[in-house]
């Protein structure tokens, strides 16, 4: 009874986590709608209206920005540090769970899936969701005796929010997960082979000619191979229009104000755990130790369990070890902070001394005061720049500028000032000469002046020629690498040893007798598909290859294979299979929506926003 009613409790948090993806889909499609069909028609999208688009359906800024606040909620209340490199990093996240929900829905509509209340039933009753099972954890087991009371006791719960997930959102997915897998086949022999790499033994001699070793023969790249090879590829260096921008800035780093601040609180703590305030209630409440965190609304009281010396930061052990146990010390000061310290006991384990202590720690953070005066700083330096031009509020305010590397449209970061989004949209909407408003993240303030814009184009063959002349130069030295490889087993073939042949080419690799299975990586050679192949259908006492290689071609010699084990494949067959079709299922799925994506018409305006 007490099982259902904390269910009853907590349905309304669960239905929300059970329908959340599918109130998005819905959201996303059937009830936003898709795009005007005179824009559509036009190829027209008001940014103002979405923040994409994914074949003709909206996806709805005010809709995007909630899933992005709901998820940086559930970080938050883990603890979690939200940073601007984070928020973009969630953004992303959630950009591509709308894009592949919303191609997801248009496959199962062009699919014809739909659910029917037998299915519902069936599902529920014989292979009930992961999600609907943690409703009804006990110590996080299933209760299955609680869920099946539930399902077959009318009125006990409401279903309702349950059955329309599972009509909407689960069981058309699992459908189209189950004609996917269809074409997921696993032959014997891949079977087969999976059990040799995982148990046999291969016991090799190699002869590796690398690249390395015809360095001495092979010339370098000629002028019309360069351009022969820039031509060939040209498009891989066309380049959006970049800007590049000005900035000075001001790092948010605590003031002395901020160190007085904080150790002033520190000393009103003290004082309250001096007059005899729990001081395990104090530290759940003040300190900003992540580490003291249990759950959002519980904590350890500030416990830092058993320690000796040479575990902590000196100054904290120093004073630690120099109290007597119950005496409250501090403030001490570390790099961390400022730390209320407890000792609770001490004992000596294998000779040696420790202490139980608590401790409440405050970090120095940049406050309030010190952001407001940045913020004036950076303020009156815009100012006259706008007025007097950046060079000179550079000597009026005793400022150094510093540029940027070029930007591109979609960038977010500025080099050595992290995560600035709204520094890269400034630069795509201003023209040379433009000084911008102060803008901050988690670490600057910063003012930005746009000094240059490079259009759109091709990179000349100057600008790329180091990395043309790299990629001819490898591939001209494997070519040759192969030539040589070839004419060596020739050599070997008419009688030739690898050790003569090594004595008359020093920078060839010898390896000997290395002994691997197939899922590792042999000496030199690496790990190969090539490599394994020719060692698949290899005998004891073979001479194999050339075989390319990573850094070239190899010659082997088969020494010895280790015994075929029909116990352990009468075991493992059936697991081999499994994890086999599990990797099939799993790659015949990221190339479907790999290819839905690369089909689709997909209009992202994140940059508008962001």
């Amino acid at each position: 009874m007490a099982m259902m009613t904390n269910l009853r409790n907590k349905m309304q948090i669960v239905i929300w986590s059970l329908l959340v993806l599918f109130i998005l889909s819905m959201t996303i499609g059937g009830l936003v709608g898709g795009a005007n069909i005179i824009d559509q028609i036009l190829g027209r999208i008001n940014p103002a209206d979405a923040i994409g688009v994914v074949n003709g359906e909206i996806i709805s800024p005010d809709l995007f920005n909630q899933a992005v606040s709901a998820r940086l909620d559930v970080y938050r209340s883990s603890g979690q540090e939200v940073n601007d490199r984070f928020i973009s990093s969630v953004r992303k996240d959630i950009w591509n769970s709308f894009v592949e929900e919303k191609l997801m829905e248009q496959a199962i509509e062009d699919l014809g899936i739909t659910v029917t209340n037998e299915e519902i039933l069936f599902h529920l009753e014989n292979n009930p969701p992961e999600d609907v099972k943690r409703l009804f954890m006990v110590d996080n087991v299933f209760d299955e005796e609680a869920y099946r009371q539930a399902l077959n006791t009318t009125g006990m719960i409401d279903w309702t929010p349950i059955e329309q997930w599972m009509r909407g959102y689960y069981i058309p997915r699992f459908k189209l997960q189950q004609l996917l897998n269809l074409s997921a086949v696993v032959e014997p022999g891949e079977i087969s082979d999976e059990f040799i790499k995982r148990n046999i033994y291969y016991t090799i001699n190699a002869l590796h000619v690398t690249a390395k070793t015809v360095k001495n023969i092979v010339s370098e790249p000629q002028t019309d191979e360069l351009a022969a090879d820039y031509l060939s590829r040209k498009d891989d260096f066309h380049r959006d229009e970049r800007r590049i921008l000005s900035h000075v800035n001001w790092a948010k780093t605590p003031s002395i104000n901020d160190t007085l601040r904080i150790y002033e609180d520190a000393l009103d703590i003290m004082e309250q755990a001096l007059r005899g305030e729990n001081f395990a209630t104090l530290a759940n409440i003040y300190t900003s130790d992540p580490g003291n965190l249990i759950l959002p609304d519980s904590g350890k009281g500030g416990d830092l369990g058993w320690f000796s010396k040479g575990q902590m930061v000196k100054d904290f052990e120093d004073a630690a070890f120099s109290a007597k146990i119950g005496e409250i010390v501090g403030p001490v000061l570390s790099n961390f902070g400022y730390h209320l310290i407890k000792i609770d006991s001490s004992r000596v384990k294998n000779s040696v001394k420790q202490i139980r202590a608590r401790h409440i720690l405050l970090k120095i953070e940049f406050g309030p005061n010190t952001r407001t005066e940045l913020r004036r700083k950076a303020t009156l330096f815009s100012y006259d720049a706008l007025d007097t031009g950046f060079k000179s509020a550079l000597e009026s305010h005793n400022l150094t500028r510093s540029k940027t590397s070029m930007l591109v449209r979609e960038d977010e970061n500025i080099r050595k000032l992290g995560s600035f989004r709204q520094a890269v949209r400034f630069a795509f909407e201003a023209q040379p000469g433009d000084v911008s408003d102060p803008f901050d993240n988690d670490q600057f303030f910063a003012v930005f002046k746009l000094d240059t814009i490079i259009p759109e184009g091709f990179l000349d063959i100057e600008e790329v020629k180091p990395q043309l002349k790299s990629k001819v130069l490898r591939e001209n030295q494997l070519k040759a690498a192969e030539e040589l490889a070839y004419e060596l087993r020739g050599q070997i073939d008419n009688g030739a040893v690898f050790n003569e042949l090594k004595e008359a080419n020093g920078l060839l690799e010898i390896i000997s007798l290395d002994t691997k299975m197939l899922s590792g990586s042999f000496k030199s050679l690496g790990h190969s598909s090539q490599l394994i192949g020719a060692l698949l259908n290899s005998k004891a006492g073979e001479m194999i290859g050339p075989i390319p290689t990573a850094r070239g071609f190899a010659l082997v010699l088969v020494m010895d294979i280790s015994p075929f084990d029909s116990s352990a494949w009468i075991d493992q067959q059936d697991q081999i299979n499994f994890n086999l079709m599990q990797r099939k299922q799993n790659r015949i799925y990221s190339s479907w929506l790999k290819g839905l994506k690369e089909n689709a018409e997909i209009i992202d305006n994140r940059k508008y926003y962001f």
